[in-house]
Parts: structure tokens; sequence; C-alpha cells
């Protein structure tokens, strides 16, 4: 599947923007700040709203530690599905973690072109990433069909979690 949406231009704005899937809206992304750090780039929060069966996706920073582990609790309608990490290591790539249930682990891994792998459980790649333009914040990418089985409006909120948190490296 090609994946491609554009953010807000301000990365710390809070204004929600809506996702498609060619020309269909299938919901919509906000981020939104907790103030657990002085600076709001690096408290990266976001919720993700499915307009086809009206699920709330949220994911939640629940430890934050700039060039260390930060954590997020990742939850469909306030009930937890799974959970998000920026591993430990000061010379790592910039990289998250993902782990929900009923899913296999998967990763997305920053490479030192800008660009972004995921990969499975295995380290095998099975997608890529990029952001496609600097003033109006255009990510586009693909993913294996075979792996996305997820709900699409999560799988771009997960997305836009990586690039995001970005800024923590």
């Amino acid at each position: 599947m090609i994946f491609s949406y554009t953010a807000p231009t301000i990365a710390r704005s809070s204004d929600s923007f809506s996702i498609y899937e060619g020309q269909a809206k299938i919901g919509s992304i906000e981020r939104f700040f907790t103030k657990q750090t002085r600076n709001p780039i690096y408290d990266v929060n976001i919720r993700a709203y499915d307009d086809r069966n009206q699920d709330t996706y949220t994911i939640s920073q629940k430890k934050i530690k700039l060039l260390g582990e930060t954590k997020w609790e990742i939850l469909k309608n306030d009930q937890t599905i799974g959970e998000a990490e920026y591993p430990k290591g000061l010379f790592k790539a910039h990289q998250v973690v993902f782990s929900l249930e009923g899913y296999p682990i998967f990763t997305f891994k920053l490479k030192m072109d800008g660009t972004t792998v995921i990969l499975n459980d295995n380290d095998e790649p099975i997608g890529r990433s990029e952001r496609t333009t600097n003033i109006q914040h255009t990510y586009e990418g693909e993913v294996d069909d075979h792996f996305l089985q997820m709900s699409l409006i999560l799988f771009y909120g997960l997305v836009h979690t990586f690039w995001c948190s970005s800024n923590l490296s």
C-alpha cells in the first residue's frame, strides 16, 4: 500500500488534519500536548479518529527522556492495545518499536539519508517512509499489504508519532 499525508506546517500545532484513502476521507489526526517537558517539541502525543467505525486511537507519551528511553501507551477507545518505545542508546539511529496486541512487533528506523525503513520483528524491510517536503510537512511511503492488517487510521497515527518523535534523538 502506498500512503501519503500532509501535517500542519508548524510542528508544534495541535490542529487536526484529515487523512484520505484515494478521494475518501477515512479520519483525522491531531497532536496534543501534556506539558511533560518545557519544550513542546519533545511532547509527542497523537490522537487519531477513524471515521469508518468511530474508533479513537490515542498514542500517549508515558515516559520522556531525551537521548534515552521514551515510551508511549497505545489506546483504542481508552483501552490499552499496545505500546511503543524509543530504545536507549546514545549512538542508536532514531527508531520507534511498536508492539500492538494481535500484530507482530515492527520498527520504524531512520536511515542516514533521512528516509525511514519499516522493519518486521525479524529486522526485514516491509516498507519505507520519507518526508517529501520541508515547508508543508508532507510524508509518504509504502508498506507491505500483507503486513498492514490494522486499522488504516491507526497506522497513519503511528507513522505520525514516529516523525514527530524524530526530535527526541
